[in-house]
Parts: C-alpha cells; sequence; structure tokens
C-alpha cells in the first residue's frame, strides 16, 4: 500500500517539475500569460464564499451568492484556461506556433 503512494507521489513530483521547466524555458510573454490564467483558475473556487457574504447573511441572499458565486467560478476557471493556453498572442494561430513546440510534452503529463 506504501508502494502505491509513494510512486504516485513520485509521478504527481515528476509532473509538477516537467510542467515548471516547461515554464522556465518558454518566452517570457507566454509564461506572463499562463501566470495571470493560473492564478485566475486557483483563486476562481474563493468568489463562491465572496458572493455568499456580499449577498449578506438571510438565507434567500446566500443562496442567492452562492449561484452568483458558481457562475463566477464556471467564467473564471473557463478564462484562465483560456488565457493559458493561448498565452498572450493576439491571434489563435500565433498562440498555437508559439505552443506547438511544447505539445510534443504533453504525453509526458499522463504517464
Amino acid at each position: 500500500m506504501a508502494d502505491t503512494a509513494t510512486m504516485r507521489f513520485r509521478r504527481l513530483f515528476l509532473r509538477l517539475g516537467l510542467f515548471v521547466a516547461c515554464l522556465v524555458f518558454m518566452s517570457p510573454p507566454v509564461y506572463a500569460g499562463i501566470g495571470r490564467g493560473l492564478t485566475r483558475v486557483l483563486l476562481a473556487p474563493l468568489e463562491i464564499p465572496k458572493a455568499m457574504v456580499q449577498g449578506g447573511l438571510n438565507p434567500v441572499s446566500m443562496v442567492g451568492g452562492a449561484v452568483t458565486g458558481t457562475a463566477r467560478v464556471v467564467t473564471g476557471v473557463v478564462g484562465g484556461l483560456g488565457e493559458m493556453a493561448q498565452g498572450t498572442a493576439s491571434t489563435a494561430t500565433q498562440a498555437a506556433q508559439t505552443a506547438a513546440p511544447y505539445a510534443k510534452y504533453a504525453p509526458l503529463l499522463l504517464l
């Protein structure tokens, strides 16, 4: 049982290491776009409690805040992933040309 947990940890560590290595070797504009997108994705789940507190403390506005926060989470995650995919390229063609050299490393993340 401990061996499988150790192997999972090693795989996770390897994946994170490969991701960081890809970020280090990318050009700075692409790195900045990925950083902004990653920030949006990581901070998106905090929108639910934020919207619930902003709505007030009565149960009806808390439920409304939860619905509003959920919508903000979905848009934040989708927007962040789009920004990470695009980098800072102004068109989809430029984004594809920028990301193409690194696409060959994608199967390594699935190991």
